[in-house]
Order: C-alpha cells, then sequence, then structure tokens
C-alpha cells in the first residue's frame, strides 16, 4: 500500500549554500548586534527567575517578543564615498551574498509611481555596469532597500542605503551594511584612479600617456620628479620619515609648453602608486566639490588648469581660499597634493606666489637644443629617420614650443610620404626645416593674436545690477556672444564660486 506520508522538500546544493551564507551574516551581525532579552543557546527553555510561575506572563512576554520580531524597522546607512560607487558596491554585495543582486520595485509617491530602475555606471575609462538605485526587493530578507544618496555637510553628495525589514533580521541587515562596507574599501571604483571633478566623476585613461614619449629639459623632468612625483612614489618612506604629505605646486609657462601633459603624467604616477588623481576643469568643476571628494578618496591628487582664469591680479580670494581650504583639510591629516597650471603666472597676485602658499613653482620654458633632437628621434621612426644636422634643425625650430615642435615633424613625414607617392620614405635635414619654415606664419599670427574680448566679471555684472545698469551689462555680453553661451557661463561660474 502506498504511503500518504508527503516526502520532505529535498534540499539543493544551492539552498545550502544559501543557508550557510546567511547563517554566517547573522553571526557576523550578532558581532555588533547584541540581544538584551533573548539569547538563543543550549538545548533547554531559561525563563528569568522573577516570572517563576507566572506561565501568563511568559506566554505575554514570548507574544510580544514575536510581535516585536515581526514589526517592520527603518535601518539607514550612510556611508562616505561617492552615490554610484556605493550603488556599485551594494550590488557586489548582493550578489556575493545573495547571489543576486534584488528585484527591482516602483516607489510609490504623491505625484506617482516611480517604476524601479538600472542605472548605468562607468566603472573605469573603458567599461560600464548596471546596478540597481531606488528600490529594490530581497524576499529572503522580507526587505526593502533603498538605494540612493544623502547629503553630508562635510563631504557633499554622497552614498545612502535604507532598508525597511522585520527586527528579526536586524543582525542580517547589518551584517550587509557591514559587507557593502568591505566592497567601498577593497573595490572602490573612484579610489586609486584618474578621475574629472564632477559630481558624476568621468574616468581618464592614462594608459595612453607614455613617459617614454615625452621630452622636457633635464631641468623640468627634475622639478617635476623633485616636486610632484617623489611624493607619489614614495609616500611610505614619507610618512616615515614624518615628512607632511602635502604639497602646493604651479605649473607655469607659456601656451603649447607641456604644462597639461605635465598633469597627465602626474596622473599616471599617481594610479600607478595608489593615489586618486582628480582633474578640476575651469567653468565645468565645482572646486569644493572636488576637495570633498580629494577628501573621501585620499591620498589624492588634485590638479586645476589654468588658475589665472579665477585669481588674477586683486582678484586673488578664489586661489587663496582655495588653498586655505587645502591647508585646513590637511591639517586633519588628510593628504593631498594640488597641483595648478598657467600660462600667464605674471597675473597672479604675489600674495599667490610666496613661499607658505606655494611649495614650488616649475617653469615650463621653451625647448633647448637637445629637446629638438630627442623630439624628432621620438617621433620619426628610426628605420626612416636618415644623417639629419640637429644643429642646423634646432635653428628653424627656434622659437617653437613643443606643440609647434610636434606639428613640424608631423608635417615632414607627410613631406617625405608625398614624395614617395604616399610610401614612407627617408626622413631628411631638408624635410624638417622645410615644415618648420611652412609653420613660420602660423606662429606670427599667433604671437600678434590677443586673448579675445573679455566677459564682464559676476562681481562687474551684480555691481551692474545695484547699479541699475543691468540691461548695458546684457546688451554688453550678447554683442560678444549672441547665442548666450557666454552669459550662460558666466552664471554658471557664479554659481560655481
Amino acid at each position: 500500500m502506498a504511503s500518504s506520508r508527503t516526502k520532505p522538500a529535498v534540499t539543493t546544493e544551492d539552498q545550502k549554500t544559501r543557508q550557510a551564507v546567511l547563517a554566517n551574516l547573522s553571526k557576523l551581525g550578532g558581532l555588533v548586534i547584541g540581544d538584551d532579552d533573548v539569547r538563543w543557546e543550549g538545548t533547554g527553555f531559561v525563563f528569568p527567575a522573577s516570572m517563576h510561575g507566572d506561565w501568563d506572563g511568559v506566554i505575554r512576554f514570548a507574544q510580544d517578543q514575536k510581535e516585536q520580531a515581526e514589526e517592520e524597522f527603518a535601518f539607514d546607512r550612510t556611508f562616505r564615498y561617492r552615490p554610484f560607487d556605493g550603488a556599485h558596491a551594494f550590488e557586489l554585495a548582493m550578489r556575493r551574498v545573495l547571489g543576486t543582486s534584488g528585484v527591482g520595485k516602483p516607489i510609490q509617491t504623491l505625484f506617482g509611481s516611480i517604476p524601479p530602475q538600472y542605472i548605468t555606471v562607468n566603472v573605469s575609462a573603458t567599461e560600464t555596469r548596471q546596478v540597481p538605485w531606488g528600490r529594490v526587493q530581497f524576499s529572503p530578507l522580507q526587505a526593502d532597500f533603498y538605494v540612493g544618496s544623502a547629503a553630508d555637510r562635510e563631504y557633499g553628495t554622497v552614498f545612502h542605503l535604507s532598508v525597511r525589514a522585520p527586527r528579526k533580521h536586524r543582525k542580517l541587515v547589518e551584517a550587509l551594511f557591514m559587507v557593502v562596507d568591505e566592497e567601498l574599501r577593497e573595490h572602490s571604483i573612484y579610489r586609486g584612479k584618474a578621475i574629472t571633478g564632477a559630481e558624476e566623476p568621468v574616468f581618464i585613461d592614462t594608459a595612453s600617456t607614455d613617459p617614454d614619449r615625452v621630452i622636457y629639459t633635464r631641468d623640468v623632468m627634475r622639478q617635476l620628479e623633485t616636486n610632484m612625483w617623489a611624493v607619489l612614489r614614495y609616500t611610505e618612506n614619507l610618512r616615515k620619515t614624518g615628512e607632511e604629505i602635502k604639497r602646493a605646486v604651479l605649473v607655469e609657462g607659456p601656451y603649447g609648453t607641456g604644462k597639461t601633459l605635465a598633469g597627465k603624467l602626474t596622473a599616471k604616477e599617481a594610479v600607478e602608486n595608489g593615489w586618486t588623481f582628480i582633474l578640476a576643469r575651469p567653468g565645468k568643476d565645482n572646486l569644493n566639490e572636488v576637495l570633498n571628494t580629494a577628501q573621501l578618496y585620499a591620498p589624492s591628487v588634485v590638479w586645476y588648469e589654468d588658475i589665472d582664469t579665477v585669481a588674477s591680479g586683486d582678484n586673488h580670494t578664489p586661489i587663496s581660499a582655495l588653498l586655505d581650504s587645502l591647508d585646513g583639510i590637511t591639517n586633519k591629516g588628510t593628504e593631498i597634493l594640488a597641483g595648478f597650471t598657467t600660462n600667464f603666472v605674471e597675473r597672479l597676485h604675489k600674495g599667490v606666489l610666496r613661499p607658505g602658499r606655494l611649495d614650488a613653482v616649475i617653469h615650463i620654458g621653451m625647448p633647448t637644443e637637445d629637446v629638438y633632437e630627442r623630439l624628432v628621434k621620438v617621433k620619426v621612426p628610426a628605420d626612416i629617420l636618415g644623417d639629419i644636422d640637429f644643429p642646423r634643425v634646432a635653428k628653424a625650430f627656434e622659437g617653437f614650443v613643443p606643440a609647434f615642435a610636434s606639428e613640424a615633424i608631423a608635417r615632414a613625414i607627410r613631406y617625405a610620404m608625398s614624395r614617395n607617392g604616399g610610401v614612407p620614405d627617408t626622413i631628411e635635414t631638408d624635410d624638417l626645416v622645410d615644415a618648420a619654415n611652412g609653420l613660420r606664419p602660423q606662429l606670427a599670427l599667433q604671437e600678434q593674436a590677443n586673448e579675445g574680448a573679455k566677459l564682464p566679471t559676476v562681481d562687474a555684472a551684480l555691481h551692474e545690477i545695484v547699479s541699475g545698469k543691468v540691461t548695458e551689462v546684457v546688451h554688453q555680453t550678447q554683442m560678444l556672444d549672441p547665442d548666450g553661451d557666454a552669459y550662460w557661463r558666466l552664471a554658471v561660474n557664479g554659481a560655481n564660486k
């Protein structure tokens, strides 16, 4: 006769693994959360002596504990990392612990339903990843997770994770918070990378920068290595000697001499040595937010291009405020190296340039004869480089910054190819000299050109408004920029300040 007894459910290996993970999570959560009233241990029932004989009281106590265990509680945690970094870590943590990133659920608001989201997050210069955002449900914990952001008074917008779950799962929730924190510490998408200072950082590809193809004078190279890169390369040794890991360095020189390239090399050095590199772009990135990000992901390099656009003449307040903020941050033990560039060092207020404000000023000037020679040898393939009269080439290149010299060399290669029906031909001295001569008119035009019409500053615009002359300011601005782009930049820059 067939048995009517129901066969026990078969526990799969996956379920066993999941149960073991949840048990470990509960144990992990128990390390930081204690039970004041109830302990689950041993094989017998133990009640307080004060309840001896009061079975009704024991039953009420047990019922209260059951109801409280099932009651939904709110658990919140703010992580001092940027929101998308946190969302990525949350997704990794959930897959690591539960094998899934959860099920997206809509959020009901007074204005209707917000559908569940998966957002695309850049995790490197070449990779993206889909991560959950908004409300995410995890049935094993009877929990709803709310993935989002919060405002931190000191660090700006940071990652915030909110959970609604029965109280009985609080150990598991706390353990999950700990796993997310571990993922952020070990697998942050921004720490130790090169990024822009935007609210949503963009990655900078440092792999394309080849130090072997960078040509500076030996003195410039030594100054960069001593005043900036040594701090990145030998950080631990400097810490051991008690040396302050804080630098503020200005790189200055004419257009095209390689200041931006110095920033790219610094970014590469930073990433290779575990520092975070943050590029602050004038007119695009808020400096306070950049410094906040630098604090979150320290040790950090902050690189600001064209600092003269915010600090010139008597208006040195922005850079002074920036340096004051930098001092305040580093006084708290945060390790930040700041690099600035300018084409017009003479525009900077003398108070900014004194020792104590800037630790070093590195001048990148005109190339020397040996620099031109090394530049040619780097840019022209060895198999097509002829017997070159380098003193003659240096004479032809005289007055050329590296950007012009590089164009002359590229043009010489095209001369040789044109001469040989499109097939690479040997580069001769005359090719380089002719190319340089062909660039002379363009160099003359650049030297004669001015900086273009200046737009009114924000301070000036506000003054005009107070004086009742706003119409004139708008009219002047529209004349300079009929499409209104400059006027918009004026307002944005003012908001950033």
